[in-house]
């Protein structure tokens, strides 16, 4: 079937910037809207971000519309990898990476939706004296004018004056946006203003964004542009509204071929009675609930209150005619439902002129057109049933104008002048409001790492899930760089969560992509999960440095708080000092008060001071010496008795120094160093039993986290031009202690000074929870400090609802009924993550398809971990290292 190429009357006569100027000398500003997350918002709260927006609506001085639509989305933009800090064993495999994550996102997120704010320049209390004075001016200062305007001259050109008074006008409306509406406002730039003209044209297919700007040529008082360079875009397409009917049918030329298409356009010309907020009425984030785009133009026009109540006087007095006429022509056959929908109608009237009396608020002027576009007309057909039923569910009836698709097309192009056609209806602002196109499921960064996709909730009132392919849903990353380049926040993490439900295999993906971008990084691993990881990614051989650490002879010392202080700073000596001596009061639980408390800090500021290799063994001997009075000092006077106190917990010391995992605490100042100058170190801790309160083990197991959180400290502390991280289990423990929390602090505090990020795994949220009581003040748990910091927190499902109620809090959402059956029944590889701007999403990635390479070496399922072993467990003896590493980065 041949095109017909339909001729009609393009509405822009300049475009420049964000602004358009139409033929008919109305200026329009175009914006960009941040969008606000919206699923896990409570009642209460989204109740307040409609009012927000009503109240805006309101109290705007202009008309404006709301246009939602999808964009070309570039995966390659979002993952912002810097190139030059890829290890070089990693940049095939990094390649790799972004290629699946492109194709994941191809086939998940194909487009990202924008919403754009359009703002008609005129301020809608303009001076109707102010407009005839300009135009008289104009007509006295060049009288071609007329000519121009009756004879049909170079009609692409704007008199100067005019096109200043534009751009004043939209500095204007930009300062009133950026004052009084929700935040966030940003202009489109010119070549997304020529995006959403041409892709009216050819919808369903994403052009290419075209960068040049229009070129604009001041001559003799006026601004000048070519017809072409108006039109550009839009001279290659041909449309068709006559076949199929009610469709429109396009052909447009690319470079590398040309396309064809079907789009259709629907619109509202009927709203329901009342307005079902929140989690009945908004229309925009129904239609994301369709697993195919759908583009949404919302005009709104203010009709004053003294207008809007004459317009309802004319609505009622035409109801009331036709329920006379009824009524009259039917005389007493006349029956209820003949004339009840028009009585529901009048009511409805009467009771909205009552609230515009009593409120003195707007009407508006409302034009509601959803487009839906196919490779074919049956496509397009299946695509509108869907998007009908989908607004069905929500009480809004759509219609298709069959012979007025021509019309509505050319009212949706940018630059469209005021509403003038059918369709229209007339809500309040509270009503519009309720429509809620600020509403998304976006979470997590702009670019960066990425982490999946959200999944869209059903509503409250009809418990449904989703499907993946909903539209609504985007994709996640995660950048750590913008908390501390852009927020000054911590990016460090949290991922909580039952066994089994994916919490290993995020933290590995995570780590393995840090790694891809350049950050050094500690792993503890108490489970010694990833003794295999080198050899099942041979890329990370040679940057791993992998570090069993047991009870033998041989890792004497690994964690003694003094080694290697000889080269620390003033400062950090004194830390050092410090940390030593809190650790062994506590192993000995003694008081820094009594005799052989004053004796232990003595020792250590003895060893530090003279000994040429200060270690925890050295303190152990001069604290021998002091008890023996070998070693005095003038004002540590000891008795018998103090000397004798002083011995016996000098030999509790050395006793618990000869045993177990104790030893790594006490060194002789002579050791080897853990060899950290990989970008990769994991240290495999060898049957260490987390700290358990009322175990016989309880203070050896809390004294050696707490050496680990100093290990890990100095790791952080080190002078390094690369960024560097730290993955921890179990490390809120410390926080049951004095002696911990002081190691916890320091260490927090050092992360924060030197941009490190710190990624704590934990089983369950109330862990999060302070276990000392007599510290709190009321609504406090104890665990303030350590979500304080937590920057993204990450939820996998838990077992009860005791748990999800407790994960509610760390997530920063109400823990309701709702939210808690949502935790409970995650499925394995979905989470519920809060973000740095506290947004909170339902978010899913399939490794398994994203990268089957990385499911397996992550995957830790018992049939996993004994094909592991079949296949590498003969290489096990190859222990310590599995690269040979320098002696550069040792601590």
């Amino acid at each position: 079937m041949d095109l017909i190429k339909v001729k009609y009357e393009f509405p822009t006569l300049i475009r420049s910037g964000n602004m358009i100027v139409n033929k008919d000398g109305q200026a329009f500003g175009y914006y960009h809207v941040p969008q606000i997350n919206y699923d896990f918002l409570s009642d209460g709260e989204r109740i307040q971000l409609r009012d927000k927006l009503k109240k805006f609506l309101n109290e705007c001085p202009y008309d404006i519309g709301f246009k939602a639509i999808p964009v070309p989305y570039s995966p390659w933009e979002s993952m912002n990898d810097d190139p030059k800090k890829v290890p070089g064993c990693m940049r095939k495999t990094w390649k790799t990476t972004l290629k699946n994550v492109e194709r994941m996102l191809r086939k998940l997120v194909p487009s990202r939706e924008m919403l754009v704010l359009k703002v008609n320049m005129e301020s809608v209390s303009g001076n109707l004296l102010e407009e005839i004075r300009r135009g008289l001016y104009e007509v006295v200062r060049d009288p071609s004018v007329l000519v121009d305007e009756f004879m049909g001259g170079d009609y692409y050109r704007l008199p100067f004056t005019e096109w200043e008074r534009f751009e004043q006008a939209e500095q204007d409306v930009y300062n009133h946006l950026t004052t009084y509406f929700l935040g966030g406002i940003t202009r489109l730039g010119e070549s997304e203003v020529l995006y959403l003209t041409e892709r009216c044209g050819c919808r369903g297919v994403s052009p290419e964004i075209q960068e040049e700007p229009m070129d604009l040529l001041v001559r003799d008082g006026y601004v000048h542009v070519s017809k072409a360079d108006v039109e550009r875009g839009m001279n290659d397409v041909d449309l068709s509204f006559k076949k199929p009917l009610g469709m429109v049918r396009w052909e447009k030329d690319f470079p590398e071929e040309t396309i064809r298409g079907y789009f259709q356009l629907l619109t509202v010309s009927w709203l329901p009675p009342g307005i079902g907020f929140p989690n009945k009425a908004e229309v925009f984030r129904k239609a994301k609930e369709l697993p195919f785009p759908v583009e949404i133009d919302m005009d709104l026009e203010l009709m004053p209150n003294n207008k809007a109540r004459k317009e309802l006087k004319k609505k009622w007095d035409l109801i009331t005619g036709q329920i006379n006429h009824t009524v009259k022509s039917k005389g007493e056959e006349t029956e209820e439902r003949d004339i009840g929908k028009d009585a529901e109608r009048k009511a409805a009237n009467e009771a909205l002129d009552e609230k515009l009396e009593e409120e003195k608020t707007p009407l508006f002027k409302m034009r509601l057109v959803f487009c839906v576009w196919g490779d074919t007309p049956k496509e397009v057909k299946n695509r509108r049933g869907q998007l009908i039923s989908k607004m069905k569910e929500i009480g809004l009836r759509l219609e298709i104008p069959r012979n007025d698709q021509k019309n509505l097309y050319h009212d949706t192009l940018p630059g469209a002048g005021k509403m003038d056609r059918h369709y229209i209806v007339r809500p309040t602002a509270e009503f519009v409001a309720s429509f809620m196109p600020l509403a998304t499921t976006e979470v997590g960064d702009p670019a960066g790492i990425y982490l999946g996709t959200t999944i869209m909730l059903g509503t409250k009132s009809d418990k449904r899930k989703i499907e993946q392919w909903a539209r609504g849903n985007t994709p996640v990353f995660m950048d750590e760089s913008r908390a501390r380049d852009h927020l000054s926040k911590t990016s460090s993490s949290l991922i909580m969560g039952s066994l089994g439900r994916g919490k290993t295999m995020l933290k590995c993906y995570i780590v393995y992509r840090r790694l891809q971008r350049g950050v050094h990084q500690l792993l503890f691993e108490p489970k010694n999960e990833l003794w295999s990881i080198a050899y099942e990614l041979s890329e990370l051989a040679e940057i791993t440095n992998i570090v069993s650490v047991g009870n033998t002879i041989r890792d004497k010392g690994k964690f003694d708080p003094l080694l290697g202080i000889e080269k620390a700073s003033a400062d950090e000596r004194i830390l050092k000092g410090q940390l030593a001596e809190s650790m062994l009061l506590y192993l000995a639980d003694e008081k820094d008060s009594s005799w052989a408390g004053t004796a232990i800090g003595y020792a250590v500021h003895e060893t530090i001071h003279s000994d040429r290799h200060p270690s925890m063994i050295r303190v152990l001997e001069h604290l021998r010496r002091i008890a023996t009075g070998e070693q005095q000092y003038p004002d540590l006077l000891l008795n018998d008795q103090a000397r004798d106190d002083v011995a016996r917990i000098h030999a509790s010391l050395k006793r618990k120094a000869r045993q177990s995992q104790a030893q790594l605490l006490f060194g002789d100042g002579d050791e080897t160093p853990i060899d950290i100058s990989n970008p990769l170190t994991i240290i495999q801790m060898q049957d260490l039993q987390m700290p358990k309160p009322g175990r016989p083990d309880y203070r050896l197991n809390m004294t050696l986290l707490i050496a680990m959180t100093e290990f890990a400290r100095r790791f952080v502390n080190q002078p390094t031009p690369y960024a560097k991280g730290v993955v921890f289990e179990e490390n809120h423990r410390l926080m049951e202690v004095d002696e911990g929390e002081m190691a916890y602090r320091e260490f927090m505090r050092t992360c924060r000074s030197k941009d490190a990020d710190v990624m704590t795994i934990i089983h369950n949220a109330k862990d999060l929870r302070g276990k000392r009581e007599e510290k709190l003040r009321e609504g406090e748990d104890g665990g303030e400090d350590i979500r304080s910091n937590l920057g993204y927190r990450f939820c996998f499902s838990v077992g009860d609802e005791t748990e999800a109620a407790s994960a509610c809090d760390i997530l920063g959402i109400e823990p309701n009924e709702d939210n808690i059956s949502e935790i409970m029944n995650l499925d394995s590889g979905e989470w519920i993550m809060r973000d740095l701007d506290d947004r909170v999403a339902k978010v899913k990635m399939d490794l398994e398809q994203l990268d089957p390479r990385l499911f397996n070496a992550f995957d830790h399922r018992p049939e996993a971990n004994r094909r592991r072993e079949k296949e590498f467990g003969h290489l096990r003896e190859k222990r310590n290292t599995v690269s040979k590493g320098t002696q550069e980065g040792v601590i």
